[in-house]
């Protein structure tokens, strides 16, 4: 009897093993395809820190300046700043930054512009959904990019105007 006991108790042990082992390969397998599928994501991996500031002192008169959502804009939390032409400013890593624009970078109709340094590329676009006297509000998205392809593209909210 107690061979018998002995016996079963060994084709338990012994069968249960081969199931362990069909089921790590199962798992080995698939997991190997979650790897190989989420290479593909690299934008999510290295974005840019895009903060927000106050208006420069450089910055009079007519301007843009957009935050990242509505709530933002009215407590005057910006994302990009610029005074129609002459120069843009952004805030990165605790850095501010500044990008010569020339003329022409500006259309209010066809909001869509791309201005780039040495450092940074920002692309925005955007569409005009009010127009105020010397006012008209956006919303679109911007994307900054850096030199080793790092980027981040944000929602923006914000006003071009006088």
């Amino acid at each position: 009897m107690k061979k018998l006991m002995i016996i079963a108790s060994l084709i338990m042990l012994f069968s249960c093993k081969k199931e362990e082992k069909i089921s790590e390969n199962k798992v080995t397998t698939d997991s190997l395809q979650i790897v190989n599928d989420s290479v593909n994501v690299p934008e999510t991996l290295n974005q840019i820190n895009l903060e927000t500031f106050d208006f420069p002192a450089e910055v009079n008169g007519c301007s843009c300046y957009f935050s990242k959502t509505k709530e933002d804009f009215h407590d005057q939390k910006y994302v990009y700043i610029d005074d129609y032409g002459n120069s843009a400013f952004l805030k990165i890593d605790g850095k501010n930054v500044k990008i010569k624009m020339e003329e022409g970078d500006f259309d209010p109709e066809n909001f869509s512009k791309t201005i780039k340094n040495d450092e940074f590329s920002v692309t925005i676009e955007g569409k005009k959904i009010k127009g105020l006297q010397e006012v008209m509000m956006f919303e679109g998205t911007m994307t900054v990019e850096n030199k080793k392809g790092e980027k981040t593209v944000t929602p923006i909210y914000g006003e071009c105007g006088c």
